[in-house]
């Protein structure tokens, strides 16, 4: 055999034994270093120059490939074509190993989606800065005490003014008051959520128009024109973006206002508003008892920074001027509900609700990219064994550990940002999802989007996991052939440490796994403990319709008590016929058996909150005045919604207008006001400063029944309290309609919808929905948070399922000789079997293990999302550990039986 022959056959052998040990190590390294010294001798006796020669040896050798590229690393090209000439290779090699490529692009595609996806969501929501001019100086007042509707309780004006004039540090304040308008069209009403807010507030928000303009301090007071200033997506989604909107006429509740611009787009709060008007639409905020009464909370606080002042100063000026507040005007802060104020940056407020979900989401999305990174090291590891005798032919012929260490980032950089550009496309996919879950806790879900940012993020992922790959990989260091050869023989052979690292990362695969399928359980159970919670309501077989009828009208300029008050008992009057005449004719509709009237819908939500007394009980020193939320009810409001009277009697038509003042209470305000009593025929009446501002009388009224707790606004909530009144004997400004039915409750939401639009067309008809539908309605955050979670927690598992499969499948090539000796020694199949099972099986008891303590840790963390279940609930971790183990075994017998079915006589001819 020639010298070259000589060569190629040690070469041969020596990048044959990627998977096996050989005996005789040691003989072919000094063999292949004997033939390498002779063929490169032998050429340069030909004439060649030594670099020549030495390629020429290789050449013959190990083909044309490893030789041209090697020498591209021994002498150096230019940096661009150098960089051009590892792209090219890292292209032909991973086109060369598909099933490498594909496995580690859908793997890296699936973790880098998740997160960009997840990102974009969290930075679109609490990260990105504010639209408005100069938004990290705006600032949000929050009013609240304890008690039923305490969270905000917002502000009245006298309050408004002492905090303008006590607390200097606040450049100045914008005064915000929610508002609910019918929006008249030729086409039919619709609800226009609005804002009535003083001329100041565009400016003090920082918005501009992106038509006409908007409101400024000429728009306040009393005889100015009622204007409009439009939302960006108001006028696109209602206007169709009509640029000639500025100047034209809308109706609001019967009266002429006129739009003068259209602003920029910007998150709103504390609730989103399709239009933003001056004072003057309202007459009760240019009343005497707006302006003057301290407890006639209706106004919300946007204020800015003054220029040089800081976030904590404002506090303590805030601090010092709100307990002088409490102190000069004692009757209007109950020292019982422990009245408070915050100064907030809004950019804060705006993203309160969102801000533990969303970080939840982050960090299982991460949990998935730490298990998929970690997989893709497992694969590249293995990879890498196959690549070390190419890395030491190139370190042989010159190439140092920078250049090779390029090489191995170039090909990395390829696979991971194809991952990413296959990421970003999951992320486009689950955006929309992820969007309408944002929209539930935030308003600046409209903001999110991928943009550059986000690209930026995907792209940094990749560029790390690059790196990661690049230095997980083996690089010979040392500058002689036989050191480096022999670093190569020994990690060829299967390197302890090697080992050690891959069955590292499946540890900490199956135990994120376990935390993630953890919290997926808890979440999960708590959707499922939510759905078991009852309504209150004694069948599901029930439909609402509310139906606010248009508000009274004052005559224009009209501010006095006396003129309001008429005009107020004018629209009483109208209102009360027509809702009459909708219950006579939807009580005629076939399948209907039963229709009641009241202010709100069940499980719609509190109305009014007022302080309510009970004649003969006196509150102790520092006992919280007790509140409830108003309503009313007509004779047959609780029999059609399905509301148990559990004590006492319902309404009777004998509680007319002009009869005794009576009242039903639920069992909630029965056991705040009268625990452990019987309620009926005790007296109880409201009071309070806000009954100074109110149409509601403070006289004693009889209790004549107790109705079962209602879950209103949400199931997790503890009951409201409540009052109710008859339908007769209250205002009936705005309504409800429910509706109880012997079959599918949903079939007659379009005959009652026809019947109402018939009797009142300019009406805006809301929330035409079941007892079920609104119950979906409370659980739809819930189920998207346990979906999101579990599908992640779904994708690590499937992901750890590969990665203990792949490395034991490794373990049973690299151990393919030790097995066919154990066997030809008379280990039968069953005993392979269990070792391999043993060796998997301790990697998925220590992740386990691991994994239950860090769930057990971190459940806490998830403690305000959960609902009637232990953080550390025993039932949840035993079914995740179980199942958990279940996969993995699973994933273990695979390579298992692969292990026993390997034939010894054939290992021992191959050996």
């Amino acid at each position: 055999m020639s010298i070259f022959g000589s060569l190629r056959a040690a070469l041969a052998r020596l990048t044959g034994t990627v998977s096996r040990r050989e005996s005789d190590d040691a003989d072919l390294r000094e063999e292949m270093q004997a033939h390498l010294h002779m063929a490169t001798a032998e050429n340069i006796r030909r004439g060649m120059r030594p670099n020549e020669a030495r390629r020429r040896a290789l050449l013959d050798a190990g083909g044309l490939t490893v030789a041209t590229e090697a020498v591209h690393d021994q002498r150096g090209l230019p940096w661009l074509e150098s960089v051009a000439a590892d792209v090219k290779y890292a292209f032909r090699t991973l086109r060369h190993a598909r099933a490498y490529t594909i496995v580690v692009v859908i793997t890296l595609g699936l973790g880098i989606g998740a997160n960009t996806a997840i990102f974009s969501v969290l930075r679109g929501v609490l990260l990105k800065p504010l639209p408005h001019r100069d938004g990290d100086r705006l600032l949000y007042l929050r009013q609240s005490s304890d008690g039923p509707g305490g969270d905000n309780i917002s502000f009245s004006v006298p309050e408004v003014t002492d905090i303008r004039q006590g607390v200097p540090s606040l450049g100045d304040i914008a005064e915000y008051s929610p508002f609910t308008f019918t929006l008249e069209r030729a086409d039919g009403a619709t609800r226009l959520s609005a804002g009535l807010v003083t001329g100041n507030f565009f400016d003090i928000m920082g918005l501009s128009p992106v038509l006409g303009r908007l409101t400024r301090p000429s728009d306040d007071g009393p005889g100015v024109p009622p204007v409009m200033v439009l939302t960006r997506e108001f006028w696109a989604s209602r206007y169709g973006a009509d640029p000639n909107i500025v100047g034209k006429q809308v109706r609001l509740d019967g009266r002429s206002v006129t739009v003068i611009g259209v602003v920029q787009a910007a998150p709103w709060f504390p609730n989103q508003v399709d239009a933003l008007l001056n004072m003057v639409i309202s007459p009760h905020h240019l009343s005497a008892m707006m302006i003057q009464g301290r407890t006639h909370r209706m106004t919300e606080m946007i204020a800015r920074l003054a220029p040089g002042a800081t976030l904590q100063q404002t506090r303590t000026e805030l601090a010092s001027t709100y307990a002088r507040m409490q102190h000069d005007h004692k009757d209007a802060y109950d020292p019982g509900s422990h009245y408070r104020v915050a100064v907030i940056p809004f950019k804060e407020a705006l993203g309160d609700r969102a801000r533990l979900t969303l970080w939840l989401l982050m960090a299982a999305a991460a949990f998935v990219l730490i298990i998929s990174a970690a997989n893709v090291v497992n694969l590249t590891l293995m990879r890498g064994v196959r690549r070390e005798a190419e890395l030491v032919v190139r370190a042989a012929l010159g190439a140092g550990v920078a250049r090779l260490r390029r090489l191995l980032l170039v090909e990395n950089l390829m696979l991971t940002l194809v991952g990413a550009a296959l990421g970003i496309l999951v992320a486009l996919g689950g955006l929309r999802l992820l969007i309408s879950l944002a929209a539930r806790y935030s308003p600046r879900a409209n903001e999110i989007r991928l943009d550059l940012a986000v690209f930026g993020f995907a792209f940094g992922l990749s560029v790390l996991l690059a790196l990661l790959l690049s230095y997980a990989a083996f690089i010979p260091r040392e500058g002689t052939l036989a050191s480096i050869v022999n670093a190569g023989f020994r990690r060829m052979a299967g390197s302890i440490t090697r080992q050690r690292v891959q069955r590292t990362l499946v540890v900490a695969q199956i135990a994120v796994s376990v935390m993630l399928l953890a919290g997926a359980g808890l979440l999960t159970r708590t959707m499922v403990q939510l759905s078991e919670v009852s309504t209150g309501l004694q069948t599901d077989q029930v439909l609402t319709i509310q139906v606010p009828l248009l508000k009274f009208s004052a005559p224009d300029g009209a501010t006095d008590n006396a003129s309001l008050y008429r005009a107020i008992m004018a629209a009483d009057i109208d209102n009360k016929v027509r809702y009459g005449q909708m219950r006579r004719e939807i009580m005629a509709l076939p399948g209907v058996l039963d229709v009641g009237l009241g202010s709100t819908t069940p499980l719609h939500g509190a109305e009014a909150v007022f302080e309510v007394k009970a004649e003969g009980k006196a509150l102790a020193v520092g006992e919280a005045v007790p509140r409830a939320s108003i309503r009313t009810a007509d004779p047959t409001y609780f029999r059609a919604a399905g509301i148990p009277v559990v004590a006492g009697r319902a309404f009777e038509l004998t509680d007319g207008s002009t009869a005794a003042h009576v009242v039903i209470v639920n069992r909630a305000l029965a056991d705040r006001l009268f625990p452990n009593e019987d309620p009926v025929g005790k007296r109880i009446a409201l009071t309070g400063e806000l009954l100074k501002f109110s149409p509601l009388s403070g006289d004693w009224r009889t209790i004549v029944g107790v109705v079962g707790n209602t879950k209103d606004g949400s199931l997790d909530a503890p009951p409201t309290p409540a009052m109710f009144s008859p339908f007769s004997q209250e205002l009936a400004l705005g309504g409800a309609i429910v509706m109880r039915t012997g079959a599918d409750a949903e079939l007659l939401a379009a005959s009652a919808t026809k019947v109402v639009r018939k009797i009142a067309p300019n009406a805006a008809i809301e929330h035409v929905l079941t007892v079920a539908q609104l119950k979906d309605e409370t659980l739809a955050p819930r189920r998207l948070n346990a979906a999101l979670v579990s599908t992640l927690g779904i994708l690590a598992v499937l992901i750890a399922t590969v990665g203990i499969a792949g490395v034991l499948a490794f373990s049973v090539s690299a151990r393919t000789q030790e097995i066919g000796i154990r066997m030809s020694l008379g280990a039968d199949r069953a005993r392979v079997e269990r070792m391999i099972l043993g060796e998997g099986g301790l990697l998925l008891a220590i992740g386990l293990t691991l994994g239950v303590i860090g769930a057990f840790f971190g459940a806490s963390v998830i403690r305000g999302l959960l609902f009637g279940i232990a953080p550390h609930d025993p039932t949840t971790f035993i079914v995740v550990a179980i199942g958990m183990a279940a996969i993995g075994l699973g994933a273990c017998w695979i390579p298992a039986l692969r292990a026993a079915r390997i034939d010894p006589a054939i290992t021992m001819r191959s050996s």
